[in-house]
């Protein structure tokens, strides 16, 4: 008894000075039944989706492209990338996909099997974001009617927060073209680093003697079966476009081209001009240093040929030799540069990739399988691209893109077949890609993917030339047929 007493004390020391004012308020409104105590279904607010459609969310992505940091809801996790949010000042909802990066697959269902760590992020980003008030940055739309952009919680960009668990890895193609690219690498590099998720059994040396090929190589993609059609798309009519090859891979006779257009010419001479004008005389805090630049950096970078300055990736740091491996955004190829010959890039307002996108494009010959396992050969082929192809204006017909990051970060590499419109001088337009397996120079994939097998005349063609090429002994087939090797 004493006990209850002293607890009724206590309650009663406690008690607001409204208390007697609050209760009565309650029993008027329980009375009246108004708001909760209304015997009424309350109203569901209805949002409209924004993602219903790709026409839909075409039409309103210009509208969300031009506001920054937009206050939204996480109201569900599809994995760890995907997400369903709330706009409540737009009354609607969308699907957003986080740019720059991919995240494993989680289960969709009980029977369903989870890539590894998949199901991981998909926690992680549940546990982070759910119910949760976040800002989003919309940059564009993917084919279904997502909206790939920037999802912030408490102020930090999710997708670093991912990359630096391991959740996650950059896709650097659409990486290099946001803003957020710095951060994005850095944070990869964080998780390498330290062995997490995706990570655990990451060897630096194995990375270096493979070199940071293009990440989808032929020989790789040819050994896909045809049902991994789903990592892209073929297009549903003929997509060409005004190129102009600007490096060559050694090891894979993968390509880097830029895009021939008014507009982009324009933009990049325009940019290029003021780049170097800077760089003549920078200003206090922009000259070179002794100091290695971080991993994933956009910087300014002296190439050796022509010790003119370009914007540049830095790759990874010698600290040794205080030289850097960095890749020319622009153009595609890469080296070794010292540090004294690195600076920041400059104003991000005049030379950043928020004022010009990351010019070089991947791309790989259609149809063609490179003989990489013989350096000879492809030390010809090369040869012959570059003598052919490097340097000059052609059309590029798309026959298939890949996917960019969580299935939707625009366009991943592209496979093309090059042409030539005066290729022998004569106004006689040459296919590149038939002229290379024609030399002996490569050869038909000998797994074929879903969209090659659709091209039916295309690959008899191909054979075709294969079989003449063998049977002249030309190039890789000078002792025979190297495919039995």
């Amino acid at each position: 008894m004493v006990q209850t007493v002293e607890l009724m004390a206590v309650s009663l020391d406690d008690r607001s000075p409204y208390y007697d004012e609050l209760v009565a308020a309650e029993e008027t409104a329980l009375t009246e039944q108004k708001g909760m105590w209304s015997s009424k279904v309350p109203a569901v607010k209805a949002y409209q989706d924004y993602s219903e459609s790709l026409q839909k969310a075409k039409l309103q992505c210009s509208l969300l492209q031009r506001q920054k940091k937009i206050p939204a809801i996480v109201d569900y996790v599809k994995s760890g990338s995907r997400f369903t949010v709330l706009i409540p000042r737009e009354n609607a909802k969308l699907t957003l996909v986080l740019s720059g990066i991919h995240a494993p697959r989680s289960a969709r269902n009980p029977t369903d099997k989870a890539e590894p760590f998949g199901q991981e992020a998909h926690d992680f980003a549940n546990r982070r974001c759910l119910q949760r008030d976040v800002e989003i940055d919309v940059e564009n739309t993917d084919k279904q009617g997502g909206f790939i952009g920037v999802l912030y919680v408490n102020r930090e960009n999710f997708a670093k927060l991912l990359l630096e668990e391991g959740y996650a890895t950059v896709h650097a193609y659409s990486a290099e073209q946001s803003a957020h690219a710095n951060e994005l690498f850095a944070a990869e590099e964080k998780a390498k680093e330290a062995r997490k998720g995706v990570w655990h059994d990451y060897d630096p040396a194995a990375e270096e003697a493979n070199g940071d090929a293009l990440a989808t190589t032929t020989n790789e993609l040819t050994a896909t079966s045809a049902s991994n059609s789903s990592l892209g798309s073929a297009p549903t009519k003929k997509d060409y476009r005004d190129v102009i090859v600007t490096h060559i891979d050694p090891s894979t006779c993968a390509l880097k081209f830029q895009h021939v257009s008014p507009t982009t010419s324009h933009a990049l001479t325009n940019l290029m001009s003021a780049f170097r004008t800077f760089h003549v005389s920078p200003p206090s805090g922009s000259s070179s240093t002794t100091s290695p630049p971080n991993t994933g950096e956009i910087v300014a970078a002296k190439f050796s040929e022509d010790q003119e300055w370009y914007r540049a990736r830095v790759r990874r740091n010698d600290r040794e030799a205080k030289t850097s491996e960095v890749l020319f955004i622009d153009y595609g190829n890469s080296e070794s540069v010292a540090w004294k010959d690195i600076r920041p890039l400059g104003p991000q307002d005049r030379f950043g990739t928020g004022k010009l996108r990351a010019q070089a494009v991947d791309a790989a010959l259609s149809f063609c399988q490179f003989p990489t396992v013989k350096p000879e050969y492809m030390a010809e082929a090369e040869g012959f691209l570059r003598r052919n192809i490097e340097g000059k204006q052609l059309v590029a017909s798309v026959d298939f893109i890949e996917k960019g990051p969580s299935g939707g970060g625009g366009e991943g590499a592209l496979w093309v077949t090059i042409y030539d419109p005066n290729g022998r001088g004569d106004g006689e337009e040459v296919n590149v890609n038939e002229e290379v397996v024609a030399e002996g120079l490569a050869m038909v994939p000998r797994k074929l993917k879903a969209w090659e097998q659709a091209r039916g005349p295309t690959i008899k063609k191909m054979k075709e030339l294969e079989e003449e090429a063998k049977g002249e002994r030309m190039g890789m087939w000078e002792y025979g047929d190297l495919a039995e090797d």
